[in-house]
């Protein structure tokens, strides 16, 4: 069998080439093609639109809690307010009256709690119980 060279002809079983005006109306036809994404231009978009939607993100405030101001440091009458309410000072200190026996870090909780509170009546002036001191000699 003898080769045969290739031509560009378009033979028999080629398809035939249709005009270039019929071509030009069938993609005309189809319409735009929708593209993906944003839309250009979000930088240089009008301000009237920007603020329209930063009025919408204003109404609701993404941050939580309450924004007063808290005092960071006590003073000594809220201090001594605090141990006097303190429940776990309390039930330590009626143990401790009670003779039971306490573990250590219950021991120097309420050693320590029992000190700042001396110290706190000693600075604002206020005298202590007669029975306080009785039970402390």
């Amino acid at each position: 069998m003898t080769r045969q060279k290739k031509t560009r002809k378009a033979g028999p079983l080629a398809q035939p080439k249709t005009p270039r005006d019929a071509r030009a109306t069938d993609a005309a036809s189809k319409g735009k093609k929708k593209g993906k994404g944003q839309a250009p231009g979000q930088r240089h978009s009008s301000a009237k639109v920007l603020q329209q939607s930063k009025t919408k993100g204003d109404e609701k405030d993404p941050r939580h809690g309450s924004r007063r101001k808290v005092a960071l440091v006590m003073t000594p009458e809220q201090e001594l307010k605090q141990l006097q309410e303190d429940t776990k000072l309390q039930l330590l200190a009626e143990r401790f009256e009670n003779d039971e026996s306490l573990t250590a870090e219950e021991q120097s909780y309420l050693d320590e709690k029992s000190e700042r509170y001396e110290q706190l009546i000693a600075k604002l002036g206020y005298e202590l119980d007669e029975e306080w001191d009785d039970e402390e000699s």
